[in-house]
């Protein structure tokens, strides 16, 4: 078993049941947050652990995700190469924004996760092309020609030190529950095309990660 770390849009800090004080109303809650959602989610696990699988197909393509291909649970081996891949993300969606500056949170969680089976490419001899910043068409050749595999285990292009990352295409290799869970807070600084992760003192600009 390994843990994964994942950094996602921020949570409520309050579940259902701390914000209702009573068990059937937290479900009903639950129940009726989840009908605004498309998709199905399996309640046996948490819905930070089973969100990125609900999307039939997925919404878009991504590394060893192609077009009508399998859901994956992204996942990093540490904390400070989670907030690299996500830095990425997060910036590129605010490339043309007219903003100056942004502060808010995101919700950082690590989750166990049985790698018996994974597959790692850290030597594959096409490493670099799947590994490439831009273009995921070799990566999806590399799932396209694996079908069998659901857990991938590879070097994180964004991370500087290029530590390992986790494509987890099937949910059963992860346990129902996050082994922690916690909110961290950053500010975006738009015209330098840099995000400050302040629990971490950790600053990534743009050419970093792009």
């Amino acid at each position: 078993m390994i843990e994964v770390v994942r950094v996602v849009e921020s949570q409520a800090t309050l579940s259902s049941y701390r914000a209702t004080k009573n068990l059937v109303r937290a479900r009903e809650l639950e129940l009726l947050i989840e009908s605004t959602k498309p998709g199905h989610i399996d309640f046996r696990w948490h819905s930070l652990i089973a969100t990125p699988f609900r999307y039939s197909p997925p919404l878009r393509q991504a590394r060893f995700r192609p077009p009508y291909g399998k859901n994956v649970f992204y996942g990093s081996m540490l904390e400070e190469t989670a907030l690299y891949e996500h830095a990425f993300h997060f910036m590129k969606q605010r490339q043309h924004l007219e903003i100056k500056s942004d502060t808010g949170c995101r919700t950082i969680f690590s989750v166990k996760a049985d790698d018996t089976d994974a597959i790692k490419i850290k030597h594959h001899p096409h490493r670099k092309k799947i590994m490439d910043k831009n273009d995921y068409s070799e990566s999806h050749q590399f799932v396209q020609s694996h079908p069998n595999v659901t857990f991938i285990i590879y070097s994180s292009c964004r991370d500087p030190k290029q530590r390992d990352n986790a494509a987890i295409l099937d949910i059963k290799h992860l346990d129902e529950s996050p082994a922690w869970e916690s909110s961290i807070n950053f500010f975006y600084d738009n015209q330098q095309k840099k995000i400050s992760w302040l629990d971490y003192n950790l600053d990534i600009q743009w050419s970093q990660v792009s």
